[in-house]
C-alpha cells in the first residue's frame, strides 16, 4: 500500500493524527450514509486517543424541553464560580450530521477552566434526520432557557458548525429579550452558499476536512439549494451585523473554512463589534477538540478562554 502524501509544514502532532488515520483505510466520508459516517467518526475519535480531560469543580448532565422533544446538556463549573459569575451555552461540531456532549467532553473542560465561566454543553438534532432550521431552533431555545435562568453575562459559542449556530443565536438575540454578552467562534462555518474561497482550494484535500466532506455536510443539512444564501445558512450573507455582541475567533490556517472565518471577523469589526481574532499556524480543522493529541488545541483554548475574560470586563 502507498503511503499518503501528507504536508510537510504541519505540526508533527498534526502529521502523526492524519496518518494514523489514513492508516485506518477508512473510506471517504462524502461516500458514506450518515449512520456509516457517524460509525466512522467514533474510529477517529479512538485514533486521537483518550482525551486528556482536565478536572472541574463539577459535572452535571440534564434534559431540556426542546422545540423536537428533549435536548440532553452537560454544565461544567470551574474552581471559584460562583451564580452570577457567567456562563457559555456551547454548540458542538460535527457537521450538523454528528457530534454529541461527549465528543467534546475534554474541549468544554478545558474552555470551562480557561474563562471562569460555567460551561453548558447543548445536543441538537441533527441532520438528515432533521435539517436546517431544526438545529438552529434547538440552539435559540437552549440559549433562551439558559438566559431565563442565570442573571450573569451569558456568551454563545461553538466549534465548526455549532459555530455557525453560536453566531446565528446572537444575531437572532438583537432587540430580544435575550442579552448575549459574547461570542465564542471556533472555525466557525460562515458560507454553505458558494464555497468558493482561496482556502477551500488550498485545503480542500490532504487536510481532514474536505471539499467534497463540506459538500456533504451541506447536502445533508441544507438541502434546499435555494435556501443556502440566507443568513440563517450562510452568516456572511447578512447585510446587517451592528449590535452583534463581542466576537472571539479561533481559526486553524490549513483549513478549508479559515478564509471565510478571517473574512467574517473583518466585516463584525467593521460593523463596531469587539472583535479577538487569532490564527494557530500548521494545524488543521478540529484541533481545538483535541487538545490532548494536538498541543495547540489546549493552547488555543487558553487564549480563547483568557480572550473571553478580557471581552466580559470590557
Amino acid at each position: 500500500m502507498t503511503e499518503p502524501t501528507l504536508p510537510d509544514h504541519l505540526t508533527p502532532e498534526t502529521r502523526a493524527f492524519l496518518a494514523g488515520l489514513a492508516g485506518l483505510g477508512l473510506p471517504p466520508l462524502h461516500t458514506l450514509t450518515p449512520v456509516d459516517a457517524r460509525r466512522m467518526r467514533a474510529e477517529a475519535a479512538r485514533l486521537a486517543g483518550a482525551p486528556q480531560s482536565e478536572p472541574v469543580a463539577s459535572v452535571a448532565d440534564a434534559t431540556l424541553d426542546g422545540p423536537g422533544g428533549g435536548l440532553g446538556v452537560r454544565f461544567y463549573e470551574p474552581e471559584g464560580w460562583a451564580r452570577g459569575g457567567g456562563s457559555i451555552v456551547y454548540f458542538h461540531g460535527g457537521g450538523w450530521v454528528f457530534g454529541d456532549l461527549d465528543t467534546h467532553d475534554a474541549l468544554c473542560r478545558s474552555l470551562a477552566n480557561a474563562s471562569g465561566l460555567r460551561v453548558m454543553a447543548t445536543e441538537y438534532r441533527l441532520a438528515p434526520e432533521a435539517p436546517h432550521p431544526a438545529a438552529l431552533e434547538d440552539a435559540w431555545a437552549a440559549t433562551a432557557w439558559m438566559a431565563s435562568k442565570e442573571p450573569g453575562p451569558l456568551v454563545v459559542g461553538g466549534d465548526s458548525a455549532g459555530g455557525h449556530l453560536a453566531t446565528n443565536v446572537a444575531a437572532r438575540a438583537r432587540g430580544t429579550e435575550v442579552r448575549i454578552a459574547g461570542q465564542l467562534l471556533i472555525y466557525p462555518v460562515m458560507d454553505l452558499d458558494r464555497m468558493d474561497t482561496v482556502s477551500y482550494d488550498a485545503f480542500g484535500e490532504g487536510y481532514w476536512l474536505t471539499r467534497a466532506s463540506m459538500e456533504w455536510f451541506r447536502g445533508h443539512y441544507v438541502p434546499d439549494e435555494a435556501v443556502r444564501h440566507h443568513p440563517d445558512v450562510s452568516p456572511l450573507r447578512r447585510d446587517d451585523l451592528s449590535g452583534m455582541p463581542p466576537a472571539v475567533v479561533l481559526a486553524a490556517a490549513c483549513d478549508v473554512l479559515v478564509d471565510e472565518g478571517r473574512v467574517y471577523a473583518d466585516r463584525l469589526a467593521d460593523a463596531g463589534c469587539d472583535v479577538q481574532y487569532r490564527v494557530w499556524a500548521d494545524v488543521i480543522h478540529g484541533f481545538a477538540a483535541m487538545p490532548g493529541t494536538i498541543p495547540e488545541g489546549r493552547a488555543a483554548l487558553a487564549w480563547a478562554g483568557d480572550a473571553l475574560r478580557r471581552a466580559l470586563a470590557r
